[in-house]
């Protein structure tokens, strides 16, 4: 069977050919933007053809799609930075949502008709009414930056085009995620890295952090692209499915997690150029949608997943590190 990953080369992406390969699947195609693996998954290039395809130009679709003849689409692919949508927010139009478009009309065309997961985010949401609110899969959609937007815009895409045209999208709305390999941009990443670069005598022992009060709920990369596998399998065309570890936690706590497996005292600085605006409130996801029709749970332990993390920015060279 014939699978298709956009955005491969992606964190969650490489994760999730790692899986699919783990699951024994052997025809997997990785699709985008560049040929390169990111540092710290070269050996997935064996495990997947890796086409590059630009997903706003509809002949390179129509020929990645002819060649591949996919069963299944993991639609992973997109623009993901919430900042850089500000700055310029045509980028978030052209990755989240005419990508789509471009997709998804290609397939009605060619009359080719994969099981298709499009991948979302719990972003779209955005500003929730209360903290603690309790979001389910019919919440109301406020998203409240460019990139939110466009991401919800593809995902009311995905739902129209199953509806019009009967190509089964199954959509899912994951909200942060962490793991090996998680890029620096990423606060608990960015703690990692400098305590690596600390232990090896690169920075002096002092870390530089943003908000530490501010409560996050993170999930394992490896539960999530688990979750993602299961609903492919069993999840239902046109409909929605939040994704979530289910607890969170302030920033503070993954931070001491960290610093518990430091050999090396290390100074905590707030840096203000780290602060943003206030966040979000903080909200619960209510997951007894995808539990229900998956009976997926997370298997991974949110503190093994932090160390995990950091022996990831351990283990780069010098180079790498920079």
């Amino acid at each position: 069977m014939s699978i298709l990953i956009t955005g491969a080369t992606g964190f969650a992406g490489c994760h999730l050919v790692e899986h699919l390969h783990k699951k024994g699947y052997p025809s997997l195609h990785a699709l985008a933007r560049h040929d390169r693996w990111p540092v710290g998954f070269e050996s997935v290039k064996s495990l997947a053809r890796l086409w590059t395809c630009n997903l706003t130009d509809a002949s390179h679709v129509r020929h990645v799609i002819a060649q591949t003849k996919p069963k299944q689409i993991y639609h992973l692919a997109g623009s993901v930075d919430p900042a850089q949508s500000n700055r310029d927010p045509s980028l978030a139009w052209q990755g989240n949502l005419v990508s789509t478009q471009v997709l998804y009309s290609t397939l009605v065309e060619l009359q080719i008709m994969p099981r298709i997961l499009h991948v979302s985010t719990g972003a779209v949401y955005g500003d929730v009414r209360q903290t603690g609110q309790v979001i389910n899969e019919q919440t109301e959609l406020r998203p409240n930056t460019p990139y939110a937007t466009s991401k919800a815009a593809a995902d009311l895409l995905g739902y129209q085009i199953y509806r019009s045209h009967g190509l089964p999208i199954i959509r899912v709305r994951p909200f942060n995620f962490i793991g090996p390999g998680l890029p620096a941009r990423f606060a608990l990443a960015h703690f990692a890295k400098q305590i690596a670069a600390i232990e090896r005598g690169l920075q002096k022992p002092v870390l530089r952090v943003g908000q530490l009060s501010t409560e996050r709920d993170l999930l394992d990369v490896r539960d999530l692209v688990e979750a993602y596998v299961l609903l492919m399998d069993r999840g239902k065309p046109g409909e929605v499915y939040n994704l979530a570890y289910g607890q969170t936690y302030p920033m503070r706590w993954f931070l001491d997690q960290l610093l518990a497996h430091c050999s090396i005292p290390i100074e905590v600085q707030v840096d203000p150029t780290l602060l943003r605006p206030a966040d979000t409130a903080t909200v619960q996801v209510d997951l007894s949608n995808i539990r229900q029709t998956t009976g997926w749970q997370p298997k991974y332990q949110l503190a093994q997943t932090v160390m995990d993390v950091l022996n990831y920015y351990r283990s780069l060279n010098v180079s790498s590190m920079n």
